[in-house]
C-alpha cells in the first residue's frame, strides 16, 4: 500500500511539474498586416513610418527591445554622409527627419538617436510593434512568402502579410526565405574573408579641448578635430602594439559627446580580424578579447593622448560593429562598373556618392579606396528578392557587389533604400502590380523620387569617371576583382610609367583571382625572381607574361619573345603594334595588357553566378 502511494505521488510532481513547465500560451497568436518590415535597424524603422505615412497597416518585428540596430546597441553614432558637388546631403527624405531629430550633424549619441527612432514610430498609429522576438519559421508558397512565425518569452506568433521588407542587417529573414546570397568578399574569390568588426569603445571623462588644442598645434601627424569630432591619428593607431592576436588598433575616429557637464568619447578604431559575423560563438570570443584590449588601450591612451589622462573605460556597447556578411542576388546585383560608370538607372530610387571604403579584412589584407564616384543611383530592383515576389531586402545585404556595397552600405543610402522598399510595397498593394512591374512605373517611380526629394533631370545616364572608352573598360574589370585601385582623388597613376614589380603582382592577383590552371606552385616565385624595381618596358612586359604562361624564357631569345606571345595569344590587337620594337610602356597600355590578360581565363562558374554576370 505504501508503495502505491509513493507511485501516485511521483506521479502527481510529475504532472505538476509538465504543467508549471508548459508556455504561457502554445497556440500561436494570429497577426496579418499588409506590409511586415522584420527588424528595427535604421532602415526597418524607416520603412515602418513610410509604409505606414502611406496608409497601410504595419507590423515591425523587432529582434532586440529597442529601435536603432546597430546605433543603438553597438553605439554606432558617427554618419557617412554622401554629399553632391555643392556639399549638400543628396540623402533627404524620412532619414532628414530623423537627422534633425538627433541634431543634423555627423555625430550623435546613441542615446539621442534611439529616441528619435522611437518617437518616429509612437507617432505612427498604423504600426504594430513586436520587439524581442526570435525567428522560428519561414513558410514559403508559390514563390511567395506566405507567413513567418517568431517567439516572444513564451508567446508564439504566426504572421502574415502581403509584403515583406527584410531589415536586418544580416538578411536573415531572407536567408530563411530561401533566397541565394554569397559571404564577404567571396565574388572576388577570397573566400571566408569580410571587412573587419569593431568594437566601438567609450570613455568618460575626457577633455577635448586639451585635445582640440594639441591638433592645431600639429602633435598629431596627419589629425583633425571639428566641432565634436576628431579623426586621423594614423600613426598613433600604428604605434599601439596589441596584446591579442587578430586585432589592430587603425587611426583613430573620436566623437565626443556631452554628458553632465562632462563629455564622454566615443572611439571607432579596433579592428577584430576573423571573426565570423553570422556565428555567436565566434562574436562573443571577440568581444572578450576586445574587453581584455580595452584596459590596456586606455592605459596607451592615457599616457599618449591629450585630454585622455583621466579617462576611464565605461561599459562597452552589448554589440560589435559589422560592416559585412551576406549579399543576397537580387533582381539586378549592382556592379563596381555602375558606380565607375556613375550610372543612373531609369529605376533609379536614390542617390548615394559615397567612396568605395573597403575596410581592412586581415592583418595582410589591408584596406583601401577602390575610387570615389561623384554620384551613382541605385536601382529599384536592387532591393527586390529574386525567389520570392513579396519580398524586399534593404540595407547593407541588399543585392550589391561586395566592393559596391562599401560604398552603399552606408547608413543614409540604406535607409533611403528603406523608404523606396515601402513606397514601392505600398504601390503595388494599391495598383495590383508586381514589385518588378513597379520598377518600370514611371508614375511610382517620380512619387519615390519625390519623396526623397531626388530630381534626376540633371544627371546623364552615365558619366564615367574615365573618358577614354579602351581604358575606362579595362579599368573596370581590374576594379571590379579588386585588382587596382584608384583612391579618394581617383588618382590610377597614368602620368607614371608602371614598373616591372607592379605588373608582376597584377599578373599573379589576376591568376590567383581566376583559379588559372596554370598557376603551378614556381610561378609566382619564378616571376617574382625575373622582375626588378626598374620601368615596365615592352620586352619585360612580354617576358612576364610567357614565365606566367611557364614558358622557358630565360633558354629564349629575346627575339623570339613576341613571336611566342603572339602564338599564345597574349597581346591584345590594341597593343599589337607597340611591342614591334623596344620601349618603355605606359601605364595606360599596362592596364590594357593586364586587362586582356584577365579575361584569358574563364570566370569560375560560380563565381560568374554570385557577380551577376548571368543576368545582365
Amino acid at each position: 500500500m505504501l508503495k502505491k502511494r509513493k507511485i501516485l505521488l511521483n506521479i502527481f510532481i510529475i504532472l505538476i511539474l509538465a504543467v508549471t513547465f508548459l508556455p504561457v500560451n502554445s497556440a500561436a497568436e494570429e497577426i496579418n498586416s499588409e506590409i511586415l518590415i522584420y527588424s528595427a535597424e535604421p532602415e526597418g524603422v524607416i520603412a515602418a513610418v513610410a509604409a505606414a505615412e502611406e496608409g497601410k497597416k504595419v507590423t515591425l518585428v523587432m529582434t532586440r527591445e529597442k529601435p536603432g540596430g546597430l546605433m543603438t546597441y553597438a553605439a554606432l553614432n558617427f554618419l557617412d554622409l554622401n554629399y553632391d558637388q555643392k556639399s549638400n546631403n543628396i540623402n533627404q527624405g524620412l532619414f532628414t527627419r530623423w537627422h534633425q531629430k538627433v541634431g543634423s550633424a555627423i555625430s550623435f549619441s546613441p542615446q539621442k538617436a534611439e529616441t528619435a527612432f522611437s518617437e518616429m514610430l509612437a507617432a505612427e498609429e498604423n504600426i504594430q510593434v513586436i520587439n524581442s522576438v526570435e525567428l522560428q519559421q519561414v513558410k514559403t508558397k508559390n514563390k511567395n512568402i506566405e507567413s513567418i512565425k517568431v517567439k516572444k518569452d513564451n508567446q508564439l506568433y504566426n504572421l502574415t502579410a502581403d509584403y515583406y521588407i527584410d531589415a536586418s542587417q544580416d538578411g536573415d529573414l531572407a536567408a530563411a526565405a530561401g533566397e541565394e546570397f554569397f559571404l564577404g568578399t567571396a565574388d572576388m574569390n577570397l573566400k571566408n574573408s569580410w571587412m573587419a568588426s569593431t568594437q566601438i569603445l567609450r570613455f568618460s571623462d575626457v577633455k577635448p579641448a586639451l585635445l582640440k588644442q594639441a591638433v592645431r598645434n600639429n602633435k598629431y601627424q596627419a589629425s583633425h578635430f571639428r566641432d565634436d569630432h576628431a579623426w586621423g591619428f594614423s600613426n598613433f593607431g600604428k604605434s599601439y602594439r596589441p596584446q591579442a592576436d587578430n586585432l589592430r588598433l587603425r587611426g583613430l575616429n573620436i566623437v565626443f559627446i556631452e554628458n553632465n557637464g562632462g563629455y564622454d568619447a566615443y572611439i571607432n578604431a579596433l579592428l577584430l580580424f576573423n571573426v565570423d559575423p553570422l556565428s555567436e560563438s565566434s562574436l562573443q570570443q571577440a568581444k572578450k578579447k576586445a574587453a581584455e584590449e580595452a584596459e590596456l588601450i586606455l592605459s596607451y591612451l592615457q599616457r599618449n593622448l591629450e585630454g585622455f589622462s583621466g579617462a576611464s573605460l565605461d561599459k562597452l556597447p552589448p554589440e560589435l560593429y559589422r560592416r559585412e556578411s551576406r549579399h543576397f542576388l537580387t533582381e539586378y546585383q549592382l556592379k563596381v562598373g555602375d558606380l565607375f560608370r556613375q550610372k543612373i538607372f531609369p529605376d533609379t530610387i536614390t542617390l548615394a556618392s559615397y567612396p568605395l571604403d573597403y575596410q581592412a579584412a586581415a592583418h595582410d589584407y589591408p584596406g583601401f579606396v577602390l575610387f570615389n564616384p561623384e554620384y551613382y543611383g541605385i536601382p529599384l530592383r536592387s532591393l527586390i528578392a529574386r525567389k520570392n515576389k513579396n519580398l524586399m531586402i534593404v540595407g547593407r545585404s541588399s543585392g550589391y557587389s561586395s566592393l559596391a556595397a562599401a560604398s552603399s552600405r552606408v547608413l543614409p543610402v540604406g535607409m533611403n533604400t528603406a523608404e523606396a522598399a515601402a513606397v514601392t510595397a505600398a504601390e503595388a498593394l494599391n495598383k495590383d502590380k508586381s514589385l518588378l512591374e513597379l520598377a518600370e512605373d514611371q508614375a511610382s517611380l517620380d512619387k519615390i523620387r519625390s519623396r526623397l526629394n531626388i530630381e534626376l533631370s540633371n544627371y546623364p545616364a552615365e558619366a564615367p569617371i574615365i573618358k577614354d572608352k579602351k581604358l575606362l573598360q579595362s579599368l573596370e574589370k581590374l576594379l571590379s576583382w579588386g585588382i587596382t585601385i584608384g583612391g579618394y582623388n581617383n588618382n590610377f597613376k597614368l602620368n607614371i610609367p608602371p614598373t616591372e614589380k607592379e605588373f608582376t603582382a597584377i599578373v599573379l592577383k589576376i591568376m590567383q583571382k581566376k583559379e588559372a590552371e596554370i598557376l603551378y606552385e614556381w610561378v609566382p616565385g619564378s616571376l617574382e625572381t625575373l622582375s626588378k624595381k626598374q620601368k615596365l618596358s615592352t620586352t619585360a612586359a612580354l617576358k612576364l607574361l610567357l614565365a606566367a604562361e611557364s614558358q622557358r624564357v630565360l633558354e629564349m631569345d629575346q627575339e623570339n619573345y613576341l613571336k611566342r606571345a603572339e602564338e599564345l595569344e597574349l597581346i591584345p590587337a590594341a597593343l599589337k603594334e607597340i611591342f614591334v620594337e623596344d620601349r618603355i610602356m605606359s601605364r595606360k597600355e599596362m592596364i590594357i595588357l593586364a586587362a586582356s590578360y584577365l579575361e584569358r581565363f574563364k570566370t569560375p562558374s560560380d563565381l560568374k553566378y554570385i557577380r551577376g554576370e548571368y543576368f545582365d
